[in-house]
């Protein structure tokens, strides 16, 4: 469904500077104006982001002792980050992102399941799982329908990806790595279904706390990440998982905010300085973070050599 919607949004915005193209053409000629028309239409994605970034100046958190802020080069990162999740991938994730069977495993092994957050696919993880795979690890996504839904309704559903997951494999259990929402989408299927399944818990920019940037968005799962709300603190009456958990969380995201807001009781914290929220799905600083909290699972690291 979300890549149907942003198949749609991307053809309109594609369309209307299609129908600009004649009158601009006419004063800089049929070249300039194609130029011209492809600077404006990356310059529309840099205007959706920067509401996000002054809510995120606003209602920031304190920053820890020596890690910096947003800089001009993190909006950039974050810019192109935000182009290739939404603009290039998410709304072709089936050609990007090809089968996700893993298969039979080795004994003692177990597989990565890659789990997005609000309003995204599985798209959004191709760069991550490609570097994931390069280095030995068996890895699935999940693409959380509707994007719009209940976040008890998309615990179930993860719930049962797990499960057949496991049942594909022959593994025990299987390592979760969660982005945004689908943090909290975790937590409620671990709550739900018990940990006895999930062998670790990587979280990168949870609104655990809540968010106030989730007042903007639309459905029931933005109104369960908004700060204070019943159902989030009913999840958080229970904040510390039994799983080994990392929680990465950076002093530049834009929509997780306040900032903080992402860190766990018990859980290990990983602070990156100035990273906007979607940048995060092409770094190799958290690709890095993921991969050595990954090898401290015996059944989930594998030697291989990197591709």
């Amino acid at each position: 469904m979300l890549a149907w919607v942003l198949r749609a949004i991307l053809s309109i915005e594609v369309l209307g500077l299609a129908l600009l193209c004649p009158a601009l053409a006419a004063e800089v000629g049929w070249f300039g104006a194609a130029v011209g028309l492809v600077g404006l239409f990356f310059a529309l994605q840099a205007l959706l982001l920067l509401p996000a970034y002054v809510i995120a100046v606003v209602a920031a958190s304190p920053r820890p002792a020596g890690v910096g802020g947003p800089t001009i080069a993190s909006f950039l990162a974050e810019w192109l980050g935000f182009v290739l999740a939404f603009a290039l991938i998410m709304p072709f994730e089936r050609v990007w992102m090809g089968s996700d069977a893993v298969g039979r495993l080795p004994s003692g092994r177990r597989p990565v399941l890659l789990v997005h957050g609000y309003m995204c696919n599985r798209g959004f993880w191709w760069w991550i799982r490609r570097q994931l795979r390069a280095r030995g690890f068996a890895v699935a996504t999940i693409t959380l329908e509707t994007p719009i839904s209940d976040i008890e309704v998309l615990a179930d559903r993860l719930v049962e990806r797990i499960d057949a997951l496991i049942a594909e494999t022959g593994a025990d259990a299987v390592a979760l790595v969660t982005h945004s929402m689908g943090g909290l989408v975790a937590r409620a299927a671990l709550r739900k279904a018990g940990t006895a399944r999930v062998s670790r818990f990587v979280t990168l920019g949870g609104p655990h706390h809540g968010t106030v940037v989730a007042r903007l968005g639309l459905g029931r799962d933005a109104r369960q990440m908004e700060p204070g709300n019943p159902w989030l603190g009913e999840l958080n009456t229970v904040e510390t998982t039994e799983v080994p958990t990392l929680t990465v969380w950076s002093t530049g995201d834009q929509i997780v905010v306040p900032q903080a807001t992402s860190r766990l009781a018990g859980a290990r914290e990983e602070v990156v300085a100035g990273m906007g929220h979607v940048a995060m799905a092409f770094s190799p600083r958290i690709r890095d973070l993921i991969v050595a909290d990954l090898a401290a699972d015996d059944g989930a690291a594998r030697s291989a050599p990197v591709a």
